[in-house]
């Protein structure tokens, strides 16, 4: 949850950018698969990100920090 909530943070991620799949972030992670949907899941119920099914996870414009 922490690497996507940086990358949001430091615009590494823009509104409507696909996540990594599951199966790809948690081989990237180093953690297992159940981790990463906890992980999405979790970041999508604060309004982080949020799923399209059958497309992936994306992340939520409203996210998105203000520019300085």
């Amino acid at each position: 949850m922490n690497a996507i909530r940086a990358r949001v943070a430091s615009r590494a991620l823009a509104a409507d950018d696909r996540l990594p799949s599951i199966r790809s972030f948690a081989a990237t992670m180093g953690v297992s698969p159940s981790t990463v949907v906890e992980a999405y899941d979790r970041l999508a119920a604060e309004g982080l990100i949020r799923a399209r099914p059958g497309s992936g996870f994306y992340v939520s414009a409203a996210a998105l920090p203000p520019l300085a």
